[in-house]
Formats: structure tokens, C-alpha cells, sequence
């Protein structure tokens, strides 16, 4: 049975390979970007350009009706010192990838959303030099994650911690840091962006029909691992 799916930053890698793949599963998929240019137009393909950083999540879902899913994937990943950020910087990291997660669910839950999918990071834990806002954001996405099951039952609400995605092209755009990585991780490699969206679409489905509140680790085993 088709369904109705919103995927915010659907533009970028992880993105891109969600939209794929619910599309691939007959679903309708409403796309939210930034750029309507950044997306090119498919069927079954409904492209919203919205920016989380000026707009509310509930503008949104105002204007894309009645939802079955919703998966919160646009972060505001700027890599700025803290000794350097700006508090506007910091709030609008926090509007992206904390606030809009927050209004969005509330919102799917009055279009008719069932199923809530948040995607976090392992820097949600410990974040790198640089990352020390964005992983603070992702840390609260996780709080939040947890608190609106209770809120928002019966809406299943879960979250992925992810640990380092990329296409195939990043060992030459990142030998160093895809090093690190691979030597600290059991799995001795990163994930694909395909790879992610296999494991959301999974947990949309009725295999995970009795999960909620969950946030699931999918780094490799990063979370058993001392540092990278």
C-alpha cells in the first residue's frame, strides 16, 4: 500500500538515497529542500523548497497535508569553533536540527504521521573539534527523540545514531579522517548512504512494529569503540 512520506533535506547524500528509496517502493514522497533546483523533479516526487532556518515545521506541514511518515534528516553540519561561533550561528543550528524536528513531529502527528524517524550522529556522544554545537544539537535531537514517544504515542518514534556515511568518492576527498575511522571501528569501513536508507525503511516498517523510543546505533560499532 503507498504511502505518503516526507524527507527533509532530501537534497543531500543520505538524502538523496532515501528518496530512492521509498520511491522504488511505490510510496509518494514529498521532498524538502532548500533549493528546488538542487532536486530534480520524478514522479511520485513532490518537492518542498523550505528553509528550517526561516520558516517554522509546522509552515510546512501546512502545506503538505495529510503524512504517513517522517523522517527528520536535514542538519546544519557547519564546522565552526565554539571559541569562534556566533549565538545566531548557534541558534540556528539549534532551529535546524532541533527545533524543526520538534515542530515537524508534533505536526505529522495531526496529518495522520504513525511513524517518526529521527537521524542522529555519534558525535551526539562525543563530538570532533569544530562539531561541539552540531553535536550538541544531536544529543538534544536524542532527548527529544525519547521524550515525544510518550507525547506523541501512539506515533512510534525512533532515532539512528549514525557514524561515518559517504559516498565512494570519500577516501580521496578524506584520506585522514577515513583512516581514523576504519581503524577504530569493528566493521573497518563507513557506511553508504544506501545502506542507511535500507535500515530507516526497515524501521517503518512492520518489522519494527513494537519499537519506540529507540535510538538505534548504526556506526560500524562505533559506540564499542574508545575514540577515532
Amino acid at each position: 500500500m503507498s504511502e505518503r512520506v516526507l524527507i527533509t533535506g532530501a537534497n543531500g547524500l543520505i538524502g538523496r538515497a532515501l528518496v530512492n528509496k521509498y520511491l522504488s517502493n511505490g510510496d509518494r514522497v514529498i521532498a524538502q529542500v532548500r533549493d528546488s533546483n538542487s532536486i530534480s523533479p520524478r514522479e511520485n516526487l513532490e518537492i518542498h523548497s523550505f528553509d528550517f532556518s526561516r520558516g517554522s515545521g509546522a509552515e510546512l506541514l501546512s502545506e503538505v497535508g495529510q503524512l504517513d511518515i517522517l523522517i527528520n534528516n536535514a542538519a546544519n553540519q557547519e564546522v565552526v569553533p565554539i571559541s569562534e561561533i556566533s549565538r545566531a550561528k548557534f541558534e540556528e543550528i539549534l532551529r535546524v536540527n532541533v527545533i524543526a524536528p520538534s515542530e515537524l513531529s508534533v505536526a505529522a502527528k495531526a496529518a495522520g504521521a504513525s511513524r517518526i524517524v529521527n537521524l542522529s550522529s555519534v558525535e551526539a556522544n562525543v563530538a570532533k573539534s569544530g562539531h561541539e554545537i552540531y553535536g550538541a544539537s544531536k544529543a538534544a535531537l536524542e532527548a527529544l527523540t525519547r521524550t515525544l514517544t510518550n507525547a506523541l504515542a501512539p506515533v512510534r518514534v525512533n532515532g539512528i545514531r549514525l557514524g561515518l556515511v559517504g559516498g565512494p568518492d570519500l577516501t580521496d576527498r578524506w584520506p585522514a579522517g577515513v583512516t581514523n575511522w576504519k581503524n577504530a571501528v569493528a566493521a573497518k569501513r563507513y557506511a553508504s548512504p544506501e545502506e542507511v536508507a535500507d535500515f530507516v525503511f526497515q524501521i517503518t516498517g512492520k518489522e519494527f512494529s513494537y519499537s519506540t523510543g529507540a535510538i538505534f546505533d548504526f556506526d560500524g560499532g562505533k559506540s564499542s569503540s574508545a575514540g577515532w
